[in-house]
């Protein structure tokens, strides 16, 4: 008979192999399906780059016009970081759900749902193969804004996370929408719509003390609220605390998405 301690020690050898064997097929099935959607980005790439980049900076220009003008830095910040949060929350909701959708109505959706691949992984390809051509959208309101408006921003490497974890965050929202509407059309309407009700709701553009109580309450519960308040520690060099406290609530978030395209959101096939 065995006792608890040798037990213990002739059982730790498997654990690591196993999750050793689960981490390298996740990079091996990340690595195929990130190379097959890159073969359908490929094809379609300058149109779905010249429409990344004409919102975001249509709204930096437009929205420091309303009005009488706003002129100040901390409006301008919010501007700035708004557009980016807007051009990320498209991928995340409105091209994952539309690409969904279409892999659904094409019949692909069945074939990947019948092959052994790690669900995570899926959705991580599609929206890595989407950020290679948007992230110049994402990116350019950080760039072009201070140019325009003649103010000095700080270029944090922290933006090249924050940027693709705010996509990941949203992207159970988008794949849900996409499995559960048949119509494509129906899809892109409600998507476009969402994403509207999602970045006013939470203090995307609007300061959070600006907005009335329950839906301040909604915000914390929100992505977008944490990598907007982060996108504006890093641009303005005030990173501590409070940045450190929003980047770990987008990983949690992040988590539990793609915790639940992994374990409840089913694969519609019919």
């Amino acid at each position: 008979m065995l006792n608890s301690v040798e037990r213990e020690t002739l059982a730790a050898p498997r654990v690591r192999p196993i999750r050793i064997e689960g981490m390298r097929k996740f990079l091996v099935d990340l690595k195929f399906l990130w190379l097959e959607q890159m073969l359908e980005v490929r094809t379609t790439w300058y149109w779905l780059l010249v429409f990344s980049l004409i919102m975001p900076l249509s709204m930096v220009f437009g929205f420091a016009r309303i009005g009488s003008g706003l002129t100040d830095r901390t409006s301008l910040l919010y501007i700035i970081s708004g557009a980016a949060v807007f051009s990320v929350a498209t991928e995340g909701i409105v091209t994952m759900a539309q690409r969904t959708g279409e892999m659904k109505k094409q019949g692909m959706l069945i074939y990947y749902a019948s092959l052994p691949i790690n669900r995570i992984a899926f959705v991580t390809a599609l929206i890595l193969s989407r950020l290679v051509v948007a992230l110049p959208g994402m990116l350019l309101p950080i760039v072009a804004g201070p140019l325009i408006y003649g103010i000095s921003l700080e270029f944090s490497p922290w933006i090249l996370f924050l940027l693709p974890m705010a996509a990941l965050s949203l992207s159970a929202i988008g794949i849900a929408l996409g499995s559960l509407i048949d119509s494509v059309e129906l899809i892109a309407v409600i998507a476009n719509v969402l994403i509207f009700l999602l970045l006013m709701a939470a203090p995307v553009f609007i300061p959070i003390e600006a907005l009335p109580l329950p839906l301040q309450i909604l915000g914390y519960l929100l992505p977008p609220t944490y990598v907007a308040d982060a996108l504006r520690h890093a641009l303005d060099g005030t990173i501590g605390t409070a940045f450190y406290f929003d980047v770990a609530m987008l990983i949690a978030l992040t988590v539990v998405s793609l915790y639940i395209v992994a374990r409840f959101l089913r694969w519609r096939l019919k």
